[in-house]
């Protein structure tokens, strides 16, 4: 478990942690000479039933609330402290907000400094917090007075806390590791610490992992968790982790610790957002910066259906941050206003990484139930609208859900297709990927008749999003094309020439055989028939697959009779002779260096010759 406090500045919040723990969590030299906390504090808890447990303490200054947000996505329970003398004040409600918005869900309120108040005053303070609690997820949470210096209270607390332990859903240990860094600094002897909330996933040592966004990769070269050594720790527990093979200067707080290749930094995602009662109008385009996990961060949001959000209001928006971020679906997100810096807001991330227009049909319809679905069922839904299979494992990494299950059980669902066990994708988007496939077959056809079919490089700027390799296994099995090699066509395809095109043929022939070996290149050919380029083109790729013609070098055509004639003469120089050079068989074709070069280098791609130091001997077949 991790508890941590929130409440107004002064309110008792570390004097509570030390008398429940025995440890001061204000740490800075410059804490403890003003008395107020400026940064997150840490402390162990060992509960009276034996369970482990820690405290995160917050800053409740207003102008250190990013710490203190920094500090919340750990909590799984909360204790808002209120001090007797004072009652609720400004930085109790704003704290109370910033904890709905981020997700924590249980807790108790602690009335501190009840020894200094008389009962009535004490009644009248526990009446106000729990109106101010009305309708929040503390609102019927227990409200219990405590005395640090006499100790008041204090085992009820206790009791409470151990409670809370006890029904408090735990974290999943099962998705991927996520632990965002909320201090970093360097040990003499050991190198870069981080420390966070192991939110999500498993921890051990010597394990790679990597800090994102944008930092490096390391490995883990010892845990401390609750203040002591282990080699494995879980999701729910502070821990301190010690990296071999990175700086201390090339981590920062707001980064999250993941196992390499884990999470993809974002900057976009669509979030249903909610502004709080007294908030101003949140227009469209607005510039706020928001808060995820341990990280702040600027963005604007975009809304789809307005142009701008209401105090009270809810809608879905798509934020675009300013730098990458690390998302997943259901994290929470706090907003606050650009300057004056408060907070305004927060919500829930339904998708990431995906990019709306604002008048995309049934938009926001569809993000409603989105946000609402099972994690396999949106995995379906976002597959249908994809021009290429997902990566398992990316899909593993979206869903935060272990790859052995997911391969386990998407194999089940009939609205998701696993393709050679790594790739999955959805049926509607595999249908409607083929259909292209053929209209873009059959249009190459209809554009050059005289070619084979579509070349690999053709597919590739067709589908870009596609593994070549993957897209020739899947694209073989799409009916009404066949693949021969790298090249696809409609099945059944013949190349047939046409009256033109045959007479175009014989042109193109008797212009290249009448060159004999010395081969002329495309530019000439081309200006020796009485046709338009791109189809004498056409003609000539055909005639070279049809071994009419011999493209030597990049340019150069030869007539392939002319160069099985050149191939029976150099092989049987060579049977003759033996290793002959360049020159000598320079002389036994007949020609210029200019030509003899070229040809000699065909009859090697075609291991008729092989070329050894300077001279060329015959391949025996």
């Amino acid at each position: 478990m991790v508890f941590g406090t929130a409440g107004h500045i002064d309110h008792g919040k570390t004097t509570l942690v030390r008398a429940l723990t025995g440890r001061d969590t204000d740490r800075l030299p410059e804490e403890k000479r003003r008395g107020i906390s400026i940064d997150l504090g840490f402390a162990p808890l060992t509960l009276p039933s034996g369970r482990r447990a820690a405290f995160v303490d917050v800053p409740g200054h207003e102008r250190f609330i990013r710490n203190m947000v920094a500090g919340v996505h750990g909590m799984d329970a909360v204790l808002l402290v209120v001090a007797a003398t004072e009652g609720v004040m400004p930085q109790t409600v704003e704290h109370l907000a910033i904890l709905d918005f981020l997700g924590v869900s249980d807790g108790l309120v602690v009335l501190t400094k009840a020894d200094l108040v008389e009962a009535d005053w004490l009644d009248l303070v526990a009446t106000d917090t729990r109106a101010t609690l009305a309708g929040s997820f503390l609102g019927s949470a227990p409200i219990l007075a405590v005395g640090t210096p006499s100790g008041r209270g204090m085992p009820l607390v206790l009791a409470e806390l151990d409670r809370l332990a006890s029904v408090v859903r735990p974290r999943d240990a099962g998705g991927v590791l996520r632990l965002p860094v909320d201090r970093v600094f360097s040990v003499r002897g050991f190198g870069t610490v981080v420390t966070g909330t192991l939110t999500r996933g498993t921890l051990r040592t010597d394990e790679a992992v990597e800090l994102a966004p944008g930092g490096p990769r390391a490995r883990v070269r010892g845990l401390e968790s609750h203040g002591e050594v282990v080699t494995f720790a879980r999701a729910g527990q502070r821990v301190a982790v010690n990296l071999s093979g990175v700086d201390r200067a090339a981590v920062v707080r707001g980064q999250v610790l993941t196992h390499p290749g884990q999470l993809d930094p974002v900057t976009v995602a669509a979030v249903e957002l909610t502004l709080l009662p007294d908030a101003p109008a949140l227009k469209h385009r607005g510039r706020v910066h928001t808060y995820v996990g341990t990280a702040e961060a600027l963005a604007r949001v975009y809304f789809w259906d307005r142009d701008a959000l209401a105090p009270g209001s809810q809608a879905w928006a798509e934020l675009r941050w300013e730098e990458p971020v690390v998302l997943q679906r259901g994290d929470r997100v706090l907003i606050r206003t650009y300057s004056p810096v408060v907070t305004v807001g927060g919500g829930v991330v339904a998708e990431v990484g995906v990019h709306h227009r604002r008048r995309e049909p049934n938009l926001l319809a569809r993000l409603d139930e989105q946000l609402a679905g099972d994690p396999l069922t949106l995995l379906a839904e976002g597959l249908v609208g994809r021009e290429a299979p997902l990566a398992l494992d990316q899909a593993a990494r979206q869903l935060a859900t272990p790859l052995e299950d997911l391969s386990r059980v998407v194999g089940e669902r009939p609205d998701i297709t696993l393709i050679a066990g790594r790739w999955v994708w959805s049926p509607t988007a595999a249908r409607r990927v083929a259909d292209r496939v053929r209209e873009v077959v059959t249009a190459y056809h209809r554009e050059h008749p005289l070619r084979s079919g579509w070349p690999r490089e053709r597919q590739k700027q067709e589908f870009p999003e596609w593994d070549p390799r993957l897209f020739g296994q899947w694209v073989a099995a799409v009916d009404g094309v066949e693949l021969e090699g790298d090249v696809l066509r409609r099945t059944g395809f013949q190349v047939e020439l046409s009256e033109a095109q045959a007479a175009w043929r014989a042109e193109i022939r008797e212009a290249v055989r009448g060159r004999g070996l010395e081969p002329p290149d495309l530019a000439w050919v081309l200006t020796r028939v009485s046709a338009p380029e791109d189809r004498v083109r056409d003609v000539v790729e055909w005639m070279v697959a049809q071994g009419e013609l011999v493209r030597l070098g990049d340019q150069l055509l030869v007539d392939g009779g002319v160069y099985a004639e050149a191939i029976r003469a150099i092989a049987a120089a060579l049977a003759r002779e033996g290793p002959l050079g360049t020159a000598a068989l320079r002389d036994v074709l007949g020609t210029t260096r200019k030509y003899a070069v070229p040809l000699l280098e065909r009859m090697d791609e075609a291991r008729v010759t092989r070329r050894e130091g300077d001279v060329r001997v015959l391949v025996q077949s």
